[in-house]
């Protein structure tokens, strides 16, 4: 039943990954094609600020957002987040050709503005829709991290071919997928919703309890490390490295997709590897009932580091090292990957008792991975014009043990209640 009644709720959340994922390689594409006639016009570090005004935009509001949920109703808010979308794809046809960096910063914006009205929203949707069933909730969760990396994984490879095909017509096509994500949301059933009228300052004083939590607040710097490596990997970035006309003497993957079907290339294995990424979710949501969550998010670590090592033979050994390096890159892909649904169900835990706030408490989530990715893509920027390629791997290394302190700080912290 529970699968029927959310079915348009998926739907839409599938949609939208897939535009947000299209988005990001069209995107990138879109700015190596301004750089290649006029490279000082469009410079790696200009596509990391990109993604820092979109999420400076997000991580700002998504508080204000997530509580006017909380007082406004979720549903109205799911409906109109993606008309804000809808605007911002449709009008990056009309970027300027001279000087186009201030208009792409404003429409990141608009992007924020709609990131930052869905997500608390949808989160806080299915924390109400499950609020009596725990099982339910485990299901519904999973199904819905599903959703997000397949949707990301099918929009990845549409943007490629959309490129190649349509070139910037290709944001029309975004706009949309946005119409298509505002009617899957207006079709989701209405579900009960704790309301809390009191005044704002007792919601604030409830709130600034949760954030000081010691759990949460030893928690916070492994959150914003894991979050700037999305950042640093599943942005723009990595794009605009692998099909910018620049090349490198010593690093293989600079430029290595620039020429004719680059796009469709790219699209491919970025949308293979996304999908992997999101089975690789959907394995450890169904596994976390077995082993305890921090231990998950310590081997995620781990993980890490071993496709730090992998990345690093790619970029500068090829031939029949391939078959060692793609493995190991997978392997540690899929340790990795445990760290996502881990800390999700971590913060859940924190915050249990606080059904009037999960609104607000959505929307710290989105503070945190949205604080995190502006970390990583305006540092991926930095590192990419100083090393290249490389910078993003020197760069991932570093955020990781930063998460590793802050993590063996709390495994400390919480040892006896995992004994």
């Amino acid at each position: 039943m529970f699968r029927r009644s959310i079915t348009p709720l998926l739907i839409g959340t599938f949609i939208l990954r897939a535009s947000s994922g299209a988005s990001t390689v069209i995107l990138g594409l879109f700015l190596a094609h301004f750089a290649t006639p006029a490279p000082h016009m469009i410079t790696n570090v200009q596509v990391g600020l990109l993604p820092v005004a979109f999420y400076s935009a997000e991580l700002s509001l998504a508080l204000f957002m997530g509580g006017l949920g909380d007082r406004w109703g979720r549903h109205r808010f799911m409906i109109v987040g993606p008309v804000f979308g809808l605007v911002h794809a449709a009008l990056f046809f009309f970027t300027p050709a001279i000087n186009p960096l201030p208009y792409l910063l404003s429409l990141q914006v608009l992007a924020g503005i709609s990131g930052a009205m869905t997500t608390p929203a949808v989160l806080g949707y299915l924390a109400d829709f499950t609020m009596y069933n725990q099982g339910q909730r485990m299901r519904i969760m999973s199904f819905y991290e599903l959703v997000t990396t397949g949707g990301i994984a099918a929009g990845t490879v549409l943007g490629g071919f959309a490129w190649d095909h349509f070139k910037r017509y290709s944001f029309f096509l975004l706009a949309l997928l946005y119409v298509i994500v505002s009617v899957c949301m207006a079709l989701a059933p209405r579900v009960a919703q704790v309301v809390d009228r009191g005044s704002t300052r007792v919601v604030l004083a409830r709130y600034l309890h949760i954030l000081r939590t010691p759990r949460l607040f030893i928690f916070i710097p492994a959150w914003l490390c894991i979050s700037a490596l999305l950042g640093v990997w599943f942005s723009s970035q990595i794009t605009f490295i692998l099909s910018s006309p620049v090349h490198h003497p010593h690093q293989l993957l600079m430029g290595s997709l620039s020429g004719v079907g680059g796009g469709h290339l790219l699209s491919l294995m970025l949308g293979g590897f996304v999908l992997f990424f999101g089975l690789c979710l959907l394995f450890w949501a169904f596994f976390l009932n077995k082993v305890p969550r921090l231990r998950l998010m310590l081997l995620s670590i781990g993980g890490v580091y071993m496709a730090c090592v992998a990345l690093f033979g790619m970029n500068h050994v090829s031939g029949i090292w391939l078959y060692v390096w793609v493995p190991l890159l997978l392997l540690g892909t899929f340790a990795e990957t445990s760290f996502a649904p881990s800390a999700l169900s971590y913060l859940a835990d924190i915050s249990e008792d606080a059904a009037k706030d999960r609104g607000l408490l959505m929307g710290l989530y989105s503070v945190f991975l949205g604080l995190g990715q502006m970390l990583g893509n305006g540092l991926g920027g930095v590192f990419a014009r100083d090393f290249g390629f490389d910078g993003l791997i020197y760069l991932t290394a570093i955020l990781a043990a930063v998460a590793l302190v802050s993590l063996l700080w709390l495994f400390k912290q919480e040892h006896p209640r995992l004994a």
